[in-house]
């Protein structure tokens, strides 16, 4: 083969290269997910053992088809294995293992007879769709995904039950040749490798790209603490109800004491009852209310469609709840109780004016002695009447009693 025509084949596993470098960046810059290196390091390995095929390096026949066999298995097990990383699931090891040293064990043993070429491309084509097929039953359940998950599931299942044929044609090839002859074969599996490769890897990136993109919306709208919304995520969450619903409830309720649970057994702990805390809220919502962590030890529910009673029922309920919760697995002897300022709104008060209004019910609350619930004496009667909010008077709940044993 002729110098030009070496550099014309080698175009193939460059491009393998290029993808493995672009699947690399795309590795960096999203977040690092598993599936990305493992899919760059299948693509060098292919390169690899293609280019090593092409040029015929190292001379000695036997070497290099060992080491190509080497090679094409790294890159088979590597893709199988970015397959299943995209629901973080793992190769089965002892399955993988027997199919990949079966391969190896017939590509070598081919080496006997020169004819037997087409025998050892129909074992490797047979390994690589044995593995990949292994590989998209572990994650069989994204052909029922989103609609990128299903066209990536099925354009690699296409693409993997493609290879049947060609196995069918190449265990009754009889060859002496070995390596790049510029023939029918080549241009075939160059074509097919272009067309799945690229396919494949712009199906993989985007779909990387789509679900770092969800997690990142995800993050931005929880507390990293808790887990549960930040105080931007209830506003969102504040704005969709209220078209559907004419009015809102909106519970606020603060630990009492926090900072003598910090001071005296230190940070940690204080993070474990905010856990707690809420995980109380959590067991404790309707369906179609929110709850979320506003900042330090303070919370904030948003009741959709909640009259007054409503909303003090429901602060009266998560009050009871917090009183009885068992905080001593966090430490021996802890207890913790919380505040809580209550008040129902018209879809026409602004969020921020209702919270500042339920905010002097809560500072009331803490003064009067904590363990309690500040609430309005009346509700607004209609939307003409919501935005002069009523006055802070009324509370209920018993004494509260402190978080330090004294």
């Amino acid at each position: 083969m002729s110098t030009a025509d070496t550099l014309l084949a080698l175009a193939h596993p460059l491009v393998a290269f290029l993808i493995a470098a672009l699947l690399t960046g795309g590795w960096h810059f999203m977040g690092r997910p598993a599936q990305l290196l493992y899919f760059a390091g299948a693509f060098v390995c292919y390169a690899a053992g293609l280019t090593l095929q092409i040029t015929l390096w190292p001379a000695d026949l036997a070497v290099n088809i060992t080491a190509t066999g080497l090679l094409y298995s790294g890159a088979t097990y590597m893709f199988a294995s970015g397959i299943t990383q995209l629901e973080r699931k793992p190769m089965p090891s002892w399955p993988s293992a027997a199919i990949l040293a079966a391969m190896l064990a017939v590509r070598i043993w081919s080496l006997r007879d020169p004819a037997w070429s087409g025998l050892r491309i129909g074992t490797l084509y047979t390994a690589v769709t044995l593995l990949f097929l292994l590989a998209l039953w572990r994650i069989r359940h994204l052909g029922r995904g989103s609609a990128l998950e299903r066209l990536l599931f099925w354009f690699v299942l296409l693409g993997t039950l493609s290879l049947m044929p060609r196995i069918l044609l190449t265990l009754d090839a009889r060859t002496t040749h070995y390596g790049y002859d510029g023939g029918m074969y080549w241009v075939l599996t160059q074509l097919s490798f272009y067309l799945f490769s690229v396919g494949a890897a712009v199906l993989l990136l985007l779909l990387t790209a789509f679900r770092t993109i969800a997690h990142f919306s995800r993050v931005s709208e929880r507390d990293p603490l808790t887990g549960l919304r930040n105080r931007n995520s209830l506003i969102r969450f504040l704005e969709k109800s209220l078209a559907k619903a004419d009015r809102y409830g909106l519970v606020i309720l603060d630990a009492d004491h926090f900072k003598q649970i910090n001071d005296r057994y230190g940070h940690p702990v204080g993070d474990a009852v905010l856990r707690a805390m809420a995980g109380v809220l959590a067991l404790h919502l309707r369906k179609a209310d929110a709850a979320g962590r506003i900042g330090g030890e303070e919370f904030m529910l948003v009741l959709p469609g909640a009259a007054l009673e409503e909303t003090e029922q429901a602060a009266a309920r998560l009050q009871a709840a917090m009183a009885e919760q068992d905080f001593s697995s966090i430490a021996p002897g802890l207890r913790c109780t919380a505040s809580f300022g209550a008040g129902s709104f018209g879809r026409d008060v602004p969020f921020e004016q209702a919270y500042a209004h339920v905010d002097r019910l809560l500072a009331l609350a803490k003064r009067q002695g904590r363990n309690r619930i500040g609430k309005a004496a009346t509700e607004p009667a209609g939307d003409e009447d919501t935005q002069a909010l009523p006055p802070v008077i009324g509370f209920t709940g018993e004494d509260s009693f402190s978080t330090m044993n004294r």
